[in-house]
């Protein structure tokens, strides 16, 4: 498989994020155990995650920025991956 390009110019592009990124991966760890419903294939993780990020406002920062004021709080952070882990597990995007 062909991986993508996060350069322009000869600069790479790799070290841009969300800031809330890390955040929603370490929320969804924790609480994917919550859910057993929840099958946990890389296809329901991956649109959970990409729900939870779609929702938030997209913050971006350079690897390594110094972060002072963060709009969204963990509370709630931990508010929308439940809302996107229900909504996944209610539709799938693969057969049951």
């Amino acid at each position: 498989m062909k991986k993508d390009n996060y350069s322009l110019n000869g600069h790479s592009l790799n070290g841009v994020r969300n800031i809330y990124e890390l955040s929603v991966i370490k929320t969804l760890e924790k609480m994917i155990p919550n859910f057993p419903e929840f099958d946990g294939c890389s296809i329901c993780i991956e649109d959970v995650y990409a729900l939870v990020l779609s929702r938030l406002p997209a913050t971006y920062a350079h690897v390594g920025s110094i972060i002072l004021n963060k709009e969204v709080s963990m509370k709630d952070i931990e508010d929308m991956v439940r809302f996107s882990i229900l909504q996944v597990i209610e539709r799938p995007k693969h057969p049951a």
